[in-house]
């Protein structure tokens, strides 16, 4: 069985890869950045719950987000299913990328 940080270091991993390969940064989330306002449209973060579900979100402004869940294959993947794994969470990354930026800021 895998451990929870094992399981963290492997998210870690995982959105460092996707992030270099798609060009972004996927930052793990931080209740401290949000309640400091400190996150800006179009920031990547990704979190996960007790039950070991992920969930990735595109920040709008410093307050709000648009989030995709991503169900974990089981509770807690382990080092044989993280290649598998990495398919689900890069699909919800490039969701988030491609949807239209919605409220303020300069469009055309």
């Amino acid at each position: 069985m895998v451990t929870e940080i094992q399981y963290v270091e492997m998210l870690e991993r995982l959105f460092a890869r996707i992030g270099a390969q798609l060009r972004v940064s996927i930052t793990r989330y931080s209740f401290g950045k949000w309640q400091n306002h400190e996150y800006h449209a179009r920031d990547l973060t990704y979190n996960y719950d007790s039950g070991f579900q992920v969930t990735v979100c595109m920040w709008l402004d410093s307050l709000s987000s648009r989030c995709e869940p991503v169900e974990s294959p089981i509770p807690i993947v382990t080092p044989a299913q993280e290649a598998a794994f990495e398919e689900p969470l890069r699909a919800a990354v490039e969701s988030l990328l491609q949807q239209p930026e919605i409220g303020g800021g300069s469009g055309g």
